[in-house]
């Protein structure tokens, strides 16, 4: 202005504040930049590819993994866990034609996820699920890169959906994607004080819960080391009120349960994870508990050291990486739980070494998943080292991090 005295835009009854909404649309537009376009093409790109492959499978494999918890939604009201009884199901709705019944092996609370699939046909579910899975891991991925970094960007959800895991569970439908989102929203939460959000949000876990030994036991301890009890309380709340609720459906649900888990018990099946090609090159079953072993004294000495100044967002995704890879029970499939973890790494970490163990883990999915591995005789246990190798990725490119505020 002529006087030297500028008056600013947004003042009330200034003509400039009417333009303060258009003057902020232009500015969201700006940084809106040619690479985030090119980043939108490729999401949209592989979205297209997944749910394709995710189809793909439904078509060509009567029986995947979410034919379990179908048959089990639809049998919650009489006994989801007789394989007779599921085989017969399976069978006249056209999804046993490999002669293989699928029992949900998920604990009873877990059928409350997945009992809206009574309501749809096999295909209808299946492809819902599909797109309800790949929405979940681009946001679990957008959500967890949020928690280190304030900058917005596509690349986490870019990277998720090229993540070997992802096509793995598309294929058949897993319900681990649910473990993926409680991780995922225990950490938003307990970052923002949300206790008794994180402890409920645990509750999604309940599918696979020994695929977070560890980080539930972090959980505990960290609880009652900080006092913060409204996590443990609302974490056994919702468990609780969850159980009663299948009760109500079915009163004899946990005997069920139980009676099925005497008989997969005693399997002695090797899994593709260290515990199993430790079973499987030496011949002892009794070796495919060391990883979980050693994990357990690890933790021991890794809680004592940090837990007096615990980061989640540090030792608390470093617990959830090592609980995954040293997990009995657990398949390629599973290691989506590990995500935040590293789109933690890739937003704190050393992106030229994260690039490199990702793209050659992706590499071990796409030998897979293609067919080459199984053409030179390899079976499922082909990507037993991808666990290790997704470790290996993490602990290397946070080498560099930069120092993290503690949640």
């Amino acid at each position: 202005m002529p006087n030297g005295h500028e008056v600013p835009a947004d003042r009330p009854g200034r003509p400039g504040a009417a333009s303060q909404p258009a003057t902020s649309a232009h500015a969201a537009v700006a940084r809106f930049r040619p690479s985030d376009f090119v980043a939108l093409l490729l999401i949209a790109l592989m979205l297209g590819v997944l749910v394709v492959v995710g189809m793909g499978a439904a078509a060509t494999l009567p029986v995947q993994d979410l034919a379990q918890y179908w048959a089990g939604a639809h049998l919650v009201t009489v006994n989801p866990y007789s394989l007779d009884l599921v085989a017969s199901f399976e069978r006249t709705s056209g999804l046993a034609a490999q002669g293989i019944p699928m029992v949900m092996r998920n604990p009873p609370q877990a059928l409350l996820l997945v009992l809206p699939l009574r309501f749809l046909n096999y295909p209808l579910a299946f492809a819902l699920w599909d797109l309800m899975s790949i929405v979940l891991i681009a946001g679990c991925a957008r959500a967890a890169y949020s928690l280190v970094e304030s900058k917005s960007s596509l690349s986490p959800a870019l990277l998720s959906l090229l993540f070997g895991p992802t096509a793995a569970l598309l294929m058949l439908g897993q319900i681990v994607v649910l473990v993926l989102l409680a991780v995922t929203l225990f950490l938003l939460f307990v970052q923002r004080k949300k206790d008794w959000l994180a402890g409920a949000a645990l509750f999604l876990a309940i599918p696979k819960p020994h695929l977070l030994f560890l980080f539930i036991a972090a959980v505990v301890l960290w609880t009652v080391t900080q006092k913060r009890w409204a996590v443990i309380i609302s974490a056994l709340l919702t468990t609780t009120l969850a159980s009663i609720a299948i009760v109500l459906i079915n009163p004899h649900v946990f005997t069920q349960y139980f009676a099925f888990v005497r008989e997969f018990s005693r399997e002695t099946t090797p899994y593709p994870n260290l515990g199993g090609i430790l079973y499987t090159l030496s011949g002892k079953h009794s070796l495919a508990y060391v990883p979980f072993l050693l994990a357990v004294l690890w933790f021991a000495v890794y809680w004592i050291r940090h837990h007096r100044a615990w980061d989640w967002n540090d030792h608390g995704v470093t617990v959830l990486i090592v609980s995954v890879v040293c997990s009995y029970y657990s398949f390629a499939f599973d290691q989506i739980v590990v995500l935040p973890a590293l789109i933690i790494a890739f937003a704190a970490g050393n992106r030229l070494l994260f690039y490199a163990g990702f793209l050659i883990t992706d590499l071990g999915y796409t030998l897979y998943i293609s067919g080459v591995a199984g053409h030179f005789g390899f079976g499922p246990m082909f990507l037993w080292w991808t666990s290790l190798a997704l470790l290996l990725t993490y602990l290397v490119s946070r080498s560099r991090k930069p120092k993290m505020e503690a949640s």
